[in-house]
């Protein structure tokens, strides 16, 4: 059967062979083997022109297949992590047949919108080829958006540093896009929202020591099919104006869970964590009839039940105590370290004594939701 009309059950069966990440060696050839019992193929023979669109004698694709296996475990040690099956042959295979593309992981370079292995294609591209590959792998995806915080000397020599400080901090895999005036736009393959929030302050760090100025960074991913380009995009320009809110310096962007709207807060509402008989001082960041979230400088695991004291301005003030419990726990500007972000769930019968709250707060404030 030639590989080009190969039926999509059996190129799924290729794909989850090839995806399993202890299918290696010895182990990878037994696997490909038996997809010979389950389809009338010549199994390496499918699997190359599955995986690498080459087709060739079943022999000669079996000690192909193998030698995709090995360059992918040098790969792996050069990078520091899997490329997949897939990558590995595309780097190899450019020796055997001239049509394929060039190696993209022999160069010491970072890869930008005019370096090795995207061969100067324009963001947009570069973006929706990165969403199909994420698509086709299974891996996720982040986007990471750079914006600087103040004003920036716009000069081609200032654009110059700051692209060859992102360079040097990006590995060979990332692409790096730049936006007009000053912007950058950084997409990192196989990278989750957690890796992506740390390579965020890594950039932001070279920007920093490339031009002087301080900047802000967003950061979106998602994994599989999900995997959007525009929609990435627009959440890590999202996560942007978080950072710039919040103070932080950087944000992962994080889709709205709760139905009802949020109002912003901020530390003109004093709130307090009672726990365990324990009350430590709090910043409430929003509010909503369903949740709260806030930031606290002890961190307090996802599940735990707590209080949520609040203080409103009345004379005599007033003191409302709204029973939580923790849904989630991150990380805030420093992984590890205080200060962290906590969203609580409130129960339904709390909704009146919340409401009471968020009508005591003044005008503009409520009505600024995110």
């Amino acid at each position: 059967m030639d590989p080009r009309d190969l039926r999509r059950t059996v190129q799924d069966d290729i794909r989850k062979v090839l995806g399993d990440p202890a299918a290696r060696g010895d182990g990878l050839a037994g696997a490909i083997e038996a997809l010979a019992a389950r389809h009338p193929i010549e199994p390496f023979r499918a699997v190359l022109g599955c995986a690498a669109a080459l087709d060739r004698p079943e022999d000669e694709a079996g000690s192909l297949v193998l030698a995709i296996d090995r360059h992918r475990s040098s790969l792996e040690g050069l990078m520091g992590r899997d490329p997949g099956f897939a990558v590995a042959a595309c780097d190899l295979l450019h020796e055997v047949d001239r049509t394929l593309r060039e190696p993209v992981f022999r160069s010491g370079a970072a890869a930008t919108g005019c370096g090795p292995g995207v061969a100067a294609l324009p963001l947009e591209e570069a973006l929706r080829r990165e969403a199909r590959r994420a698509g086709r792998s299974g891996r996720p995806l982040a986007v990471v958006a750079l914006s600087p915080e103040g004003r920036l000397d716009a000069a081609a020599d200032a654009l110059e540093a700051a692209r060859l400080g992102l360079c040097d901090s990006a590995r060979d895999v990332d692409f790096i896009g730049s936006v007009p005036p000053h912007d950058f736009i950084i997409l990192l393959p196989c990278t989750g929202g957690r890796q992506g929030l740390l390579a965020a302050g890594r950039f932001r760090r070279s920007l920093l020591a490339a031009t002087g100025a301080a900047w802000c960074a967003g950061v979106a991913s998602c994994a599989g099919p999900a995997a959007d380009a525009v929609e990435l995009t627009r959440s890590a320009r999202e996560a942007i104006r978080t950072a710039r809110r919040t103070g932080a310096g950087q944000a992962l962007y994080r889709q709205e869970r709760r139905a009802h709207a949020r109002s912003t807060v901020g530390p003109s509402l004093p709130a307090r964590l009672r726990r365990d008989g324990v009350e430590s001082v709090i910043v409430l960041e929003d509010l909503s009839l369903g949740g709260a979230l806030l930031t606290v400088h002890q961190r307090i695991d996802p599940g735990a039940e707590v209080i949520l004291a609040l203080r409103q301005g009345a004379a005599p003030p007033a003191s409302v105590a709204i029973p939580s419990r923790v849904l989630r726990v991150a990380d805030g500007p420093v992984p590890g370290q205080a200060p962290w972000r906590a969203a609580v769930a409130f129960p339904a019968d709390a909704g009146l004594r919340v409401a009471g709250v968020l009508s005591g707060i003044g005008p503009g404030a409520a009505g600024e939701t995110r």
